[in-house]
């Protein structure tokens, strides 16, 4: 595999003559073409701000650039975030030994935060998956959040790893979580993955704050992220949040309206012929609406 740390001067200079740039083109606002010049021929090195602007110039960003030199591979860093990102919400129990083998072999060599907590997640889940304790596996989550919770802000990483093993914290905690994730993620409006991490993050905040009796707050986030779920055509979420907002609705006193929406939720679900995920709802339904029937719900 190719070496991701030598010069990379000649890999600009072929991606610029695949694209049919010249010199003058790329090197716009950043150095000089004669310069640029001897930056292809890795006579000189340059900083990190003229070379996101040479990637910038060339349409181009830093992770694809990496990927390109890797040989249109990930490093191994890389492969297990990325991996993490598919496999933390499966319920594939190989398919998370498996990663949290790939993740304890890379520590062997390497000191990293990210791919520690990555680790302890993965063993969160399978705690969870073999033994329903959940007491036993959030002491795997909390050594996740003792270090994330002394830093000042959370970047799409943190938040990635805390969306993760959310529903293991005590309701207090996940409330406060998903509000401060969702104030650091308003800063990245343009990024796709920080939209679906918003959309998860709000998600949960509507259920704890539903448990938490809370319903005007509660439909305050439910009603932006219902039209969030149209635009994004997320079909399932979209259903969920029509049954939710019913049973708000009713408990706010709204009984006509309510009605209106959780049989359009439980409409859309009949139609994907999401089964299981109806029957949860239905479940869902008696626990806020019919006390009597009151069992405590998976989130």
């Amino acid at each position: 595999m190719p070496d991701n740390t030598k010069p990379f001067g000649y890999d600009l200079k072929k991606i610029r003559e695949n694209k049919g740039y010249t010199q003058e083109i790329v090197a716009q606002n950043a150095m000089s073409r004669s310069t640029y010049t001897r930056f292809e021929t890795e006579a000189i090195t340059t900083t990190v701000t003229k070379y996101l602007k040479i990637l910038n110039n060339l349409d181009m960003t830093h992770k694809e650039f990496s990927y390109i030199r890797n040989g249109y591979h990930l490093d191994e860093k890389e492969a297990i975030l990325y991996h993490f990102n598919s496999v933390a919400t499966n319920s594939d129990n190989t398919l998370l030994q498996q990663l949290k083998k790939r993740a304890e072999v890379y520590l062997l060599e390497n000191n990293d935060h990210v791919i520690k907590d990555i680790v302890e997640i993965c063993q969160a889940l399978l705690t969870l998956s073999q033994t329903h304790d959940l007491k036993l596996a959030y002491t795997h989550a909390e050594k996740v959040w003792e270090r994330l919770s002394k830093l000042d802000k959370w970047y799409l990483t943190e938040l990635r790893l805390l969306n993760n093993i959310l529903f293991l914290f005590p309701p207090e905690t996940s409330l406060f979580i998903s509000k401060r994730a969702l104030i650091d993620l308003d800063h990245y409006r343009h990024f796709e993955e920080a939209t679906k991490l918003k959309m998860a993050f709000s998600m949960n905040l509507v259920y704890l704050l539903m448990e938490d009796g809370d319903f005007t707050q509660s439909l305050f986030y439910a009603d932006p992220l219902i039209e969030e779920s149209k635009k994004e055509t997320k079909y399932i979420m979209l259903a969920v949040l029509y049954v939710r907002k019913g049973i708000i609705l009713e408990k706010l006193e709204s009984e006509k309206d309510a009605q209106f929406f959780i049989q359009k939720g439980f409409t859309i679900l009949e139609a994907i012929e999401e089964w299981n995920i109806k029957k949860e709802l239905e479940q869902e339904l008696n626990y806020y609406l019919h006390p009597d029937k009151k069992n405590k719900l998976p989130k």
